[in-house]
């Protein structure tokens, strides 16, 4: 199966950007204190919150939306996001307080830096995927990881007293590393996975009318954005009231562990192709399914691990592992087939039905509230999202797969 030119290179940064994120989850664990990563957690998690909202999805437009020069669409995408996080700056003033963090106006500052300078870096990476050489896409996703656990190592053994502000340091430095991708690339700049960077220009791209492009309202794009943020964060919140602290530990770290690799399909083959401007390099389908096969080998590797006692703290997360795996596998069929909408202008399609998918998954959650008399067991509930989940996400890729096969007919 042909591949995209840029496929491996932006796997391998996605790879190593990933694997750099959870080192510096062990540096927080080795040598922070809980107090510490606690107080940061929150930090960022409101910058984050702030940042996502403010971009309404603006990287994904500024890459669908290829026949734009990429330098006018970033301008343009930066100009939005930063009016809508003057607008969202009431409501985080508002998060800010009820969070009861030690001094608000301290936290308001790093909060606000924060999800400035992570906004320019989540643009950074498409903006750099059209305009520059693979391994330059690369390095746009990996370096601010890499640079961040750096800092944060640096901040643990030379600066042990001021353990939150040296967090905080090591992500502002990340997310600033990752923001000067924004500056322009130079006009010799080598052949890259998108067409401008192949001809060594920031104009129009020949894209025939009416195909790929982000034809979404700012509306549609904000309740897309607002839904997924208050989905993946009600998962944990709704878990852990509903089935306890360890058992939300339990999804979340496998959810960490198994969604690796849709994330790397999704970088690495759905992000390419839209950076290319139009076309395809082969069956989505046959590139989900072997990131859904990696994904249910990796599920298999750590039921393994944990049947044998490699980790007897974790013994009680094992019957999670197969609902998790099962639904990661379909995120990754989907993840495969998540640039088509775009290609065939069906993007507004492609939104409303993730919020569909997001309103079952709400509406699985809540079972236990709507049989309280009856309680759920944790696995039983876990079985029940992952299998629906993992049902609806393959009945959306397989709509998706479909709309791809009607194009290259046309």
């Amino acid at each position: 199966m042909k591949l995209p030119r840029a496929t491996l290179a932006v796997a391998l940064g996605s790879a190593v950007s990933l694997a750099a994120q959870a080192l510096f989850s062990l540096v927080m664990l080795r040598w922070f204190t809980p107090q510490a990563v606690g107080t940061f957690s929150v930090v960022g998690q409101i910058a984050f919150f702030w940042m996502t909202l403010a971009l309404a999805q603006s990287p994904l437009t500024l890459l669908a939306d290829a026949h734009v020069p990429a330098r006018q669409a970033l301008r343009s995408a930066l100009a939005a996001s930063l009016r809508r996080m003057l607008w969202l700056a009431p409501a985080v003033v508002a998060a800010v307080a009820w969070s009861r963090l030690p001094s608000p106006a301290w936290a308001l500052a790093w909060a606000g830096g924060l999800a400035l300078l992570q906004g320019g870096w989540y643009l950074a990476q498409p903006y750099a995927l059209r305009t520059r050489s693979p391994q330059a896409a690369a390095l746009a996703k990996a370096a601010p990881p890499v640079t961040a656990l750096a800092v944060a190592t640096l901040a643990a053994l030379a600066w042990p007293d001021e353990p939150v502000a040296g967090l905080l340091c090591a992500a502002l430095a990340g997310y600033a590393a990752g923001a000067l991708w924004l500056l322009p690339p130079r006009r010799a700049a080598q052949a890259g996975p998108g067409p401008e960077a192949a001809r060594g220009t920031e104009g129009p791209v020949a894209v025939p009318a009416g195909t790929q492009r982000d034809g979404r309202s700012i509306r549609l794009r904000l309740a897309h954005t607002a839904v997924d943020a208050l989905t993946g964060a009600g998962l944990l919140i709704v878990w852990q009231r509903t089935h306890g602290a360890a058992d939300a530990g339990y999804l979340a770290v496998l959810l960490r562990l198994l969604g690796f690799v849709p994330v790397v399909v999704h970088a690495s083959w759905a992000q390419v192709l839209l950076a290319g401007g139009s076309g395809q390099a082969g069956s989505p389908l046959r590139v989900g399914l072997a990131g859904a096969v990696a994904t249910l080998a990796l599920g298999a590797a750590g039921a393994g691990a944990l049947y044998a006692g490699l980790a007897p703290s974790w013994q009680a997360a094992l019957p999670y592992v197969a609902p998790l795996a099962l639904w990661q596998a379909a995120a990754c069929v989907h993840a495969a087939c998540s640039h088509l909408p775009f290609q065939q202008g069906r993007a507004t399609a492609f939104s409303r039905t993730a919020i569909a998918v997001a309103l079952l998954q709400w509406a699985l959650l809540a079972l236990p509230a709507w049989w309280p008399g009856a309680p759920i067991a944790a696995v039983a509930h876990a079985w029940c999202l992952g299998a629906a989940s993992a049902a609806a996400l393959l009945a959306w890729a397989l709509w998706m797969a479909g709309l791809g096969k009607r194009g290259g007919q046309t």
